[in-house]
């Protein structure tokens, strides 16, 4: 993550430009990419970082589907889209 006097604001800047490109480019619209995007990055970086550490603490990911499924989804969802929609309030 990008690191400014903005703190996480930079990393959301950079996901809003990423759908701004692809809004140009096949027309959708702008704000309905940046929350799919968002959501997908927030959902794919829990996951990445639960794996990480169930492997680290327990040394395997097995048995732990439930609440890596859980994790994923809750950030996607808390961080990713909801924050997203509050970020696009504010921008507007």
């Amino acid at each position: 993550m990008h690191k400014g006097k903005d703190g996480l604001v930079m990393e959301v800047r950079e996901i809003y430009k990423i759908s701004d490109m692809i809004h140009k480019a096949a027309g959708w619209k702008k704000e309905n990419v940046f929350l799919f995007l968002n959501t997908i990055f927030w959902a794919v970086l829990a996951f990445v970082i639960g794996v990480a550490a169930f492997t680290l603490i327990t040394g395997t990911i097995a048995g732990h589907g439930v609440s890596l499924f859980c994790i994923t989804g809750y950030a996607g969802m808390i961080i990713g889209f909801f924050g997203g929609s509050y970020y696009l309030y504010r921008k507007e």
